[in-house]
């Protein structure tokens, strides 16, 4: 009887010590997980700010007042120059 009771102990606390490290690695992969998901909305924020610099460096007005910036004349004000 006491094999019997030992033998049920010993498996009992395997599996408890199963237990416990498949609850720690779980643990451990919803902490990556949660800061994966924080560095994906983090990174679509960046997206979408990169995507609004864009559209603002292609409005028409923009790109003249950076040519006149730089000393390009528009070709219909040249031609009104001469």
């Amino acid at each position: 009887m006491k094999r019997v009771a030992l033998r049920w102990g010993f498996l009992l606390a395997g599996l408890l010590a199963l237990l416990a490290v498949l609850g720690y690695l779980a643990q451990s992969e919803r902490r990556r997980l949660v800061a994966l998901e924080r560095e994906q909305v983090a990174l679509r924020a960046r997206a979408r700010a990169l995507e609004a610099e864009l559209w603002a460096r292609k409005n028409p007005k923009e790109v003249l007042r950076q040519a006149k910036e730089a000393g390009f004349v528009p070709m219909a004000e040249g031609r009104w120059r001469r």
